[in-house]
Formats: C-alpha cells, sequence, structure tokens
C-alpha cells in the first residue's frame, strides 16, 4: 500500500503508469490499458488466456481472438521493454501474469489506504471496448463501486467516540482488576448477560438458539441504561455446567436471560425468562408464537419484541436508536464460525482454511458484510504473517473484501470492528479504522468486539491511554471473553507504550499462560523482557520460533508514529542478539 521505489498504476481517472522514478509510460493502446487493468484488479495478478479472450474479443472467433490477444500481449510487451519495465509482464503458455508485486494499484488504497481520496474520478476514464459485451459489463460495475467508495469516503462520521465512564455507568475499573483472578463488582447500571436458547422439535440445529440470543443481545445493548455481559462469557460458562446464579457471580452482572425455543410443524414457540442472579430466582417471563415458514425473519421479529419487554423490566426509561439488521448470511451460519474459530488458532494452516471457507462464502453473499469483512481480516492475517508464499494477492483481497464490507456494512458493528483490523494488518490508512471505530461506537456504545478493536487502533496509532481503557472495559464487559488473551496482550502493549515495563510483563504472562500460540502476546513477551532485563524470558519466549523474528519486524512497522517504531525496533533488535 505504500509506494518507495515502485511502480504507480492509476486506474481512478485517467489511466497511468509509472516508473519508480516518476516518469510515465506511454501506453496508447486501449486494449493494452484494459488488459493492464483486468490484471491489476485480479487478486494474484494473473489470468488464463481464454479468461482475457472472452473478455476483450468475445464477438470474434476462437482462432481470431487468440491471435489478436497474442499480437496485443506482444506489442505490449515490446512497449514496456522499451521503458525498461518489461520484466512487470510475464507471459505463459496457459496465462498471463502481471507482477503486482512491484505495482502500487490506487483503486485497492480507496477509503482504506493512507490518505484520503476525495476528488471525484471515473475508473479507466475514457477507456471503453467496441464489440466487447463481457468487458464492458465488468467495467459499468467497477465504476459504480469505485464511485460508491469515493462517496462513503467523503461522507463524514461522528466527530468524537462516547464517553467510556458513560458507558460503564460510572468509575471505570482498573487494568489491574483483571490480574486478581477475583468474580468482578457489579457495575452502577443494571446489568444482565443473555445466554443461547435451548432448541427443541422438528429438526432445527442449536443455530437457531445462539442467534436468537446474539441478535437479542444487540438489540438490548443499544439502551445506554443497561450494561450488557457478553453472551459468548456466558455461553462458556454454561456448558461448564454453572447454574444461572453463578453465571451472574462470575460475570459480575445482576439478570440473566435465558429461555426455550419449541418448533413443531409450521409453529414456532419461544419462552424466556428474566432471573436474579444473586438469588437464582426467576423474577419474570413471557412467550411469543408465530409462523416458523422463515426462521431468519422469525428470530428478528421476536428480538425486537421480547428487547423492549426486557428493558421495561429493569428501567421505565428507554432511549430510541435503530440498528440495522447484521444476520450472518441465510446457509452460512456455521461456515462463518467455523472460519472464525479457525483464524483464532493462529496456526498457518488453519488460517489458510479459514481464508478458503470466507473466500466461499464472500463468493456466494456478495453484498453481506459479515462475510465480507471476516474474509477481509483472515487474508490481511495471512498477509501480515506470511502464512502465505503469494503474500501480494492477500493483500488485494483482504483489500477488496474490505471494501466491499464497508460499502454494504456501515451500520454493521461486527464488519465495521474486522474492517480496522484488517486496515491495521495491511498497514492503511488508521485514520480511517478509528473513524470506524467511532462509527460502530455510536451505534453500539458497549460493544465489547468494538472496544477491543478500538484499542488496538489506539495501539498502533500510539494513543496508550485511550488503548488501555477500551481493552479494561472490553473484558469487563466480557471476562470470559474468546480474546482474552489478545486483549490482556493489548494492555501490554499499551503498558510498554507508557514506559511501564514491569507491568507489561504481568499482562504479556497471564496473555502467554492463556493462549501461548499468539504470536503478538510472544512478541510483547521478547520486548517487555528486554526492557525489564529479563534474558532468560526473552529467550524462553522466542525459543524454537524460527519465524517470530520476521513476524516480529513485520508487525512493529504497523506502528504509526515514528518514534515508537523506532523504540519497539530497537529493543526487538537487541532482544534477537541477546537470545
Amino acid at each position: 500500500m505504500v509506494s518507495g521505489g515502485r511502480y504507480r498504476l492509476d486506474l481512478v481517472g485517467p489511466f497511468g503508469l509509472f516508473g519508480p522514478d516518476g516518469r510515465r509510460i506511454e501506453i496508447s493502446s486501449r486494449k493494452s490499458v484494459a488488459l493492464l487493468a483486468l490484471l491489476a484488479t485480479a487478486p494474484g495478478g494473473r489470468h488464463s488466456r481464454e479468461y482475457l479472450r472472452s473478455m476483450l474479443w468475445g464477438e470474434s472467433d476462437g482462432k481470431r481472438a487468440q491471435a489478436s490477444l497474442r499480437r496485443e500481449v506482444s506489442n505490449l510487451a515490446k512497449i514496456l521493454a522499451r521503458q525498461g519495465a518489461g520484466h512487470l509482464l510475464v507471459p505463459e503458455m496457459q496465462r498471463i501474469n502481471l507482477e503486482i508485486s512491484l505495482i502500487d494499484v490506487d483503486v485497492f488504497a480507496l477509503g482504506i489506504g493512507p490518505g484520503r481520496h476525495s476528488a471525484a474520478g471515473i475508473f479507466l476514464e475514457g477507456i471503453d471496448i467496441p464489440n466487447a459485451e463481457e468487458f464492458e459489463d465488468w467495467l459499468r460495475d467497477e465504476r459504480t463501486r469505485v464511485e460508491e467508495l469515493i462517496l462513503a469516503e467523503q461522507e463524514e462520521g461522528p466527530g468524537q467516540p462516547p464517553d467510556l465512564e458513560e458507558t460503564y455507568g460510572g468509575t471505570m475499573p482498573s487494568a489491574a482488576a483483571l490480574l486478581l483472578g477475583d468474580a468482578p463488582s457489579l457495575p452502577p447500571k443494571p446489568s444482565l448477560v443473555i445466554v443461547p436458547f435451548l432448541v427443541s422439535g422438528d429438526g432445527e440445529g442449536d443455530w437457531l438458539g445462539h442467534a436468537l440470543a446474539d441478535e437479542l443481545e444487540k438489540l438490548v445493548s443499544q439502551f445506554p441504561q443497561i450494561f450488557v455481559g457478553s453472551g459468548n462469557s456466558a455461553r462458556m460458562l454454561a456448558d461448564k455446567g454453572l447454574t444461572a446464579a453463578g453465571i451472574c457471580r462470575e460475570l459480575g452482572v445482576s439478570y440473566l436471560i435465558e429461555g426455550r425455543i419449541l418448533c413443531t410443524g409450521e409453529r414456532i414457540r419461544v419462552s424466556f425468562s428474566l432471573v436474579e442472579g444473586n438469588s437464582g430466582e426467576q423474577v419474570w417471563s413471557d412467550a411469543l408464537e408465530r409462523r416458523s415458514d422463515d426462521l431468519w425473519s422469525a428470530h428478528e421479529e421476536i428480538a425486537h419484541k421480547v428487547a423492549p419487554r426486557i428493558w421495561s423490566k429493569l428501567d421505565r426509561s428507554e432511549r430510541d436508536r435503530s440498528l440495522r439488521r447484521s444476520a450472518p448470511p441465510q446457509g452460512g451460519y456455521e461456515l462463518y464460525w467455523r472460519a472464525n474459530a479457525l483464524f483464532r488458532s493462529w496456526d498457518a494452516d488453519a488460517v489458510f482454511e479459514a481464508s478458503q471457507l470466507v473466500d466461499r462464502l464472500a463468493r456466494d453473499n456478495p453484498t453481506c458484510p459479515w462475510a465480507a469483512s471476516l474474509a477481509a481480516y483472515c487474508h490481511s492475517v495471512t498477509y501480515l504473517m506470511n502464512y502465505t508464499p503469494d503474500r501480494q494477492a492477500a493483500l488485494r483481497r483482504a483489500s477488496s473484501y474490505c471494501q466491499s464490507a464497508i460499502l454494504y456494512g456501515a451500520d454493521n458493528v461486527e464488519a465495521l470492528g474486522y474492517c480496522a483490523g484488517t486496515i491495521i494488518n495491511i498497514g492503511g490508512d488508521i485514520g480511517k479504522a478509528d473513524r470506524l471505530i467511532t462509527r460502530a461506537l455510536h451505534i453500539l456504545p458497549a460493544f465489547q468486539p468494538t472496544l477491543f478493536w478500538g484499542g488496538w487502533v489506539d495501539i498502533v496509532s500510539g494513543n496508550a491511554e485511550r488503548a488501555r481503557e477500551r481493552f479494561t472495559l472490553a473484558l469487563r464487559l466480557n471476562p470470559a471473553s474468546g480474546a482474552r488473551a489478545q486483549t490482556l496482550c493489548g494492555i501490554g502493549f499499551a503498558e510498554l507504550l507508557l514506559g511501564q515495563a514491569v507491568d507489561a510483563v504481568h499482562f504479556f504472562s497471564d496473555a502467554h499462560a492463556e493462549e501461548p500460540d499468539f504470536p503478538i502476546t510472544r512478541i510483547g513477551l521478547l520486548l517487555a523482557a528486554r526492557m525489564t532485563g529479563q534474558g532468560e524470558g526473552a529467550l524462553l519466549a522466542g525459543m524454537g520460533d524460527l519465524e517470530l523474528p520476521r513476524q516480529s519486524g513485520a508487525f512493529l512497522k504497523l506502528f504509526r508514529r515514528e518514534e515508537d517504531q523506532a523504540r519497539l525496533l530497537t529493543m526487538l533488535a537487541g532482544n534477537l542478539q541477546g537470545a
């Protein structure tokens, strides 16, 4: 995404290919321009000859089209060679390759790359190919997408994120309290968690109970007067056999919502209860029934009816705020969560498998922000951690999916979080990532994943104090978070940036004990050990991991403030020499 002795290809506005010295490489043939655009926008920079023939010579017979493509490629190769850029185009027997690892393409930076792209521009301005209907269809779609990206970037979001103490309902708990292992104290606000509903009857799986609980959690979270703990934490504790009272005690909340879903024939009946956490007594219950011909709309409709009833039992006033539908794609719920679980292992093979799954999911659901944002993040991880031999293809996929998620998920808090994480990983515009987090927090101020992603945006931006506060509140909302280790790791980096190396060691150590395979925690341990003079700790953190030095350098280069990056890279160099 960042130029430096690289070629530049402008596809938005007038076409232009520029050498590392900034001089334009003159290309006059419209079909050569179209050929370069098709190759440059492909994730791997390559297309088969058959695909290119059908796109640009679709109405010609096979032999004539084949000869025309061969002639166009030969002429383009000669033009590039005369201007010292012959190595960019690599023709093969069955396909044509463009060396995209050497080229920065402007379209991939729209909305997420460094700087803001507010100037109007048309994709491949002035380029149209007569008698090439497939290319014209593709060109129309790309022009529409680019126009929407430019318009979205011009829209200003909320100026400031919500106040954290207002979100919590009082004085924020300290980060140090997270290390004590005691049950958290109750927040000042009425507080609750929602566990997945039990499902019985005619053949529906657990997904329906999880989907209803997730949707209900989002809706109840809209009421700022209620502190809503994480349903994922409650689910984990319920699976361990804890009672309602035990779950409330462990998560530090006053109430718990539970229920059952009974599917019989064409009807679905949902019963739900509000349980008081201290005594475990049921203080309120109700039930709803409706047709089950469309379970996706059914669970949303029920959640919308139940959420205000829950609110009315906890407080008399309410805040009227709408939240766009953010359900996972129909038929893809299990696929989404499998990919979500795979990438969290941080194993190269698992992350690669997750990337393949989300490619399928995004291909089948091209306008679904859940699918696009998770696909963007998975590919950004493979790019950052060098989990693929074709890093540039991973970068292009991450960028394209992120752009789609931003377009289709402007009010989807989950998608906005993953997009912010993607922008961090690919070295994109951190100001854009911060604006996405601010927007998501205005939609749901107490949404734990948004606070988590916002903390990491603050870490790489150098805003260590706010990062620590966001991570702390995220764990207070979700003490049993599946991302607890990564959150503790984030606090560790905040402490490092604040010069509190001893405190950082504690957070990194706890994070490493909970999830020893998370590479960013090992990087933090190396740095903290160097700062505190614990050479043995540095050696232990990096032992047996030959990839860690390279991954460490790649990660630390994500820090946007030069002074932070230089200081941490200097520490890292000392660590590795000592080890």
